[in-house]
């Protein structure tokens, strides 16, 4: 036996096909399986191509290495891999926020307007250079491993599924929980120097958080949708329009940060412009994929 056909034994297998239900999903005949399989024959490129794209393979894979060590191989790099993304991207939402809550407690305590915004910045700096750092990080992972075949068990993706609706709504309730703190904030109680700015704060801590939550269950999902990561692959044109707008946005929301701060002295307020640039990049995002589903 060939380790071509070693390899396509391997991923039949694998998917519970016999070879009459090979052979019908590529429109040839049982025996034609069984030669293949047996090295008697190797395929047209067409059917190396459907083999390809049925087993989630890529061509040198199925052609040359060995299919079941490059499986173990490139499935432990995968959950590593987006175990390590989901990580430091939740950091990076939960910081930016924080920066935003930093500088609201600060305020709040009455310290100087100067120090607020000095650490405001450097706390979303920071979590912008961790967003750069996952982005390339990511994008360097799947020129490396384009294809990742499914190996989530359907117990595994069953008992995510049963989390995962538990882990929203933790993330939602510290939200709202924050949403009522923050909406009472002239009402409760103030020490000397302090304004109702510090419960602001506190809302934002607590939204921090809820989102944190979000992101990081939203990241799991992502993590066992191992089709969408494939199917993705093969659209990095149409991801890198979406990154280029949202780039923008955020770059065009930062010199409006800045020339209101230093210009208008708005600090109090001007870092809405950094909540309003996230909801366009969602939107852009929106009309972008709803353009591209359409144009498949």
């Amino acid at each position: 036996m060939s380790l071509f056909g070693e390899n396509l034994q391997f991923y039949r297998k694998r998917k519970n096909m016999t070879q009459e239900q090979l052979a019908d999903q590529l429109e040839v005949s049982r025996q034609t399986v069984s030669k293949w399989e047996a090295g008697a024959s190797y395929p047209e490129m067409e059917k190396i191509l459907q083999l390809c794209d049925l087993f989630s393979c890529s061509m040198d894979t199925l052609l040359r290495e060995n299919a079941s060590e490059q499986e173990i191989e490139d499935t432990q790099s995968y959950e590593i891999h987006m175990e390590k993304r989901r990580k430091h991207i939740t950091t990076g939402v939960i910081m930016i926020i924080l920066a935003v809550a930093s500088y609201e407690l600060l305020t709040g305590v009455g310290i100087a307007e100067v120090i607020a915004n000095t650490i405001f910045l450097a706390i979303a700096i920071v979590s912008i250079l961790v967003f750069v750092v996952a982005g390339i990080q990511h994008d360097q992972y799947r020129k490396n491993h384009p294809l990742i075949p499914e190996f989530y068990s359907k117990k595994e993706k069953e008992h995510f599924e049963e989390k995962f609706p538990i882990h929203i709504a933790v993330g939602i309730g510290v939200i709202l929980i924050g949403f009522l703190i923050g909406m009472n904030g002239d009402s409760l109680p103030t020490a000397k120097g302090m304004t109702e700015d510090f419960y602001y704060g506190i809302f934002m801590v607590f939204v921090a958080i809820g989102v944190g939550v979000l992101t990081y269950a939203g990241l799991e999902k992502e993590k066992y949708d191992i089709a969408a990561y494939n199917k993705g692959n093969k659209k990095d044109k149409e991801d890198k329009r979406i990154g280029v707008w949202c780039g923008c946005i955020m770059l065009v929301a930062t010199i409006i940060y800045v020339i209101t701060g230093f210009c208008f002295n708005l600090w109090y307020i001007n870092w809405v412009a950094y909540a309003v640039a996230g909801l366009i990049c969602g939107i852009v995002t929106l009309i972008l994929n709803n353009k591209k589903n359409k144009s498949e």
